[in-house]
């Protein structure tokens, strides 16, 4: 049976930003749907029986209907411009496309919400009920971002050629790539709790950027975050796919190439006078890939980081993750008083980590009724099945 999530994940991306250089990425919402329509054809003419080459196949299904809808629209009148289309195109680079197609994604005139959006439904192939866990926004809010941002690449008649003032649209880039690892690196719903390939493509694609004149302290932060966290994810999950809390971790199996290469891109990112939220995010994990043991984690240095982070970019899930390592470093009650201020935040009211959090505190100081409430609701909660399956674990123990 094929797996068409895994195939779409895996192809329609790239297949996207070819056709965008083919045919102008002002057409993105007319490849969409060629590319959709050309999987739909796969499922029905393959059956189990896969090409040898399924990108290819499926490139070649996508770029004739995209011919077929500007014939029939009448956008490009029959010439020799239709038959230029028709011909074989050379073949480029993947990832290049893939680069281009994030900054023309990330558009000035785009919002940068919009942009986000846009980008990781086009480039990550995230579907929209994804992308909607992933923005923390309703489904109909979504779509109603890629809707706004599509029509801008039509009416700027924007292409893959990349042009003008591209600085301004880094942020946005740097910002898409950030949520695309934290998607592979903690799901919010699903079967599986982490997605490794989208961590690496989130990091690869930012490895492209580095190797450009867009090689700032910020991007060079956002790597060694990635690197830094990436270094740890095989000791996270057992063999069963469930998750291992942080201090049951086996830190024998973390990555210490990987983890030297993150502190060595955390130097370069130290180089302007800036201080990034990427900055701190990888003074964080850099805390946690140091220290030898659990017991030896500097959470004071951790909660002064989250301090300097709250500061810049106020947020509901830092002062969460605040309070977490507060409780951490001081104690269970001081951790407590630290969540008791989340209490009503509308944006954590579905959270199942600020409920989990609570109840591992409660159990720490030995309220157990309070720990087993705090931990029902953060099942109730709870997005993917592994976490499910640890939460559930938390409340038999006790």
């Amino acid at each position: 049976m094929i797996d068409l999530d895994a195939l779409y994940r895996e192809h329609a991306p790239a297949i996207t930003a070819s056709l965008a250089r083919s045919f102008g990425a002002r057409r993105l919402d007319l490849i969409e749907v060629a590319v959709q329509e050309a999987f739909i054809s796969a499922l029905e003419s393959w059956g189990d029986d896969v090409p040898e080459r399924p990108g290819a196949w499926l490139q070649v299904a996508a770029r004739r209907r995209v011919i077929d809808a500007l014939r029939k629209a009448a956008w490009l009148a029959p010439s020799d411009a239709l038959d230029e289309l028709e011909a074989p195109v050379a073949v480029a680079d993947r990832d290049e496309d893939l680069l281009k197609m994030m900054f023309v994604c990330c558009h000035p005139k785009i919002p940068l919400e919009s942009a986000l959006a846009l980008a990781l439904r086009t480039l990550c192939g995230f579907p929209v009920p994804a992308l909607s866990r992933a923005l923390r926004l309703d489904e109909a809010a979504v779509e109603k971002r890629l809707l706004r941002a599509r029509q801008v690449l039509r009416e700027e008649h924007v292409e893959l050629e990349l042009d003008g003032d591209l600085e301004v649209r880094v942020d946005g880039v740097l910002r898409t790539v950030y949520v695309l690892f934290l998607e592979g690196y903690s799901a919010h719903a699903g079967e599986v709790q982490i997605d490794e390939d989208l961590c690496r493509t989130a990091i690869r694609l930012n490895a492209m950027l580095l190797s450009t004149r867009f090689a700032t302290p910020r991007a060079h932060a956002l790597h060694a975050l990635f690197l830094l966290q990436t270094a740890r994810l095989a000791s996270r999950i057992d063999a069963a796919g469930d998750l291992i809390p942080l201090d049951r971790q086996d830190r024998a199996r973390w990555d210490r190439a990987m983890i030297a290469d993150g502190l060595e891109h955390l130097g370069q990112a130290s180089t302007g006078e800036v201080v990034s939220p990427f900055h701190l995010e990888a003074g964080i994990a850099a805390c946690h890939a140091l220290a030898p043991s659990y017991a030896a984690t500097d959470w004071t240095q951790i909660v002064a980081f989250y301090d300097q982070l709250l500061e810049l970019t106020p947020s509901p899930v830092i002062a969460l993750q605040r309070a977490i390592a507060i409780g951490r470093a001081n104690g269970a009650r001081a951790g407590l008083k630290a969540l008791s201020l989340l209490a009503g935040n509308d944006h954590l009211e579905h959270d199942p980590v600020l409920a989990a959090a609570i109840g591992e505190l409660e159990a720490q100081r030995g309220d157990v009724r309070a720990a087993r409430t705090a931990y029902r609701r953060a099942l109730e909660l709870a997005g993917t099945e592994p976490e499910r399956r640890f939460l559930a674990d938390k409340l038999a123990a006790l």
